[in-house]
């Protein structure tokens, strides 16, 4: 990842983020991987994730130009391409099996929205219950036997206990952070992905970025920070960078000399 942290200006990044989009676009991919079908489809909807992101981005800057880019929500956009770049990474270690159990925990997932429906049946709110009775009867309830049969075949590969004691609830049985050290991006997660998680979670920094003082008092606008357009498109080129380096890589689509390119 260092290699892509450079000091350029905001058009600059921009340039680079649409480059970067077009290589992702051509993209050709030709046979599977000799991991399997599974591995190959996660790498290739990974790729179709970012690089739309990626291009949401562009265009949302074309809308509003620099005045009133929405940085806020683009924050919002950027943050899972870290994710994505961290999850493929890890699961390309050992290929084959995390990508089986990556597409395995959906099992779980509609499991556990299943068993969520079903306790607010009960809920002490008559609008609540009422809705989630309907919902029940007309979605849930026809498949349950099969969302169970299908996750009690699947669940010994999820139960158990981290190293702290605590239950397994990702399908990888590690949090982000827990990954990207694995895949030697501790720094990138301690910084950039910090950074981006308080406009996720909607703490303080994401309210402040509309807030401005001056000498007559406070006030409020939708009008863009000039760093943060810059943040927005530095951290969606580092991200699709990284990423594009893996699937290249796994791929043989293109070369890190391309990737480069992209930045010159």
């Amino acid at each position: 990842m260092a290699v892509t942290i450079r000091g350029l200006t905001n058009e600059q990044h921009r340039n680079v983020l649409t480059k970067l989009v077009s290589l992702a676009r051509s993209v050709e991919v030709r046979q599977l991987h000799s991991a399997g079908p599974e591995y190959t489809s996660l790498m290739v909807c990974f790729l179709v994730h970012s690089s739309t992101a990626a291009d949401c981005i562009l265009r949302l800057h074309d809308s509003f130009g620099d005045d009133y880019f929405p940085t806020t929500v683009s924050y919002t956009i950027v943050r899972p391409m870290f994710e994505i770049d961290v999850t493929a990474h890890y699961i390309s270690l050992d290929s084959a099996t995390r990508a089986r159990r990556y597409i395995e925990y959906e099992k779980v997932i509609e499991k556990q929205q299943m068993d969520a429906w079903g306790k607010h049946r009960n809920s002490k709110k008559p609008d609540w219950k009422e809705a989630m009775e309907m919902a029940w009867k007309e979605e849930w309830e026809p498949k349950q036997d099969k969302i169970k049969s299908e996750f009690d075949l699947v669940r010994s590969h999820f139960e158990g206990h981290t190293k702290k004691g605590q239950p397994i609830r990702s399908w990888s049985g590690k949090s982000i952070r827990q990954m990207a050290i694995e895949v030697d991006h501790e720094e990138a997660y301690d910084i950039f992905y910090a950074d981006l998680s308080s406009f996720t979670h909607g703490d303080v920094r994401l309210a402040n970025r509309f807030l401005h003082l001056d000498s007559t008092g406070m006030s409020w606008s939708f009008h863009a920070h000039h760093l943060d357009i810059g943040g927005v498109f530095r951290y969606a080129d580092i991200f699709l960078s990284c990423f594009l380096g893996l699937f290249g890589k796994e791929f043989r689509s293109w070369s890190e000399k391309d990737i480069k390119n992209c930045w010159g």
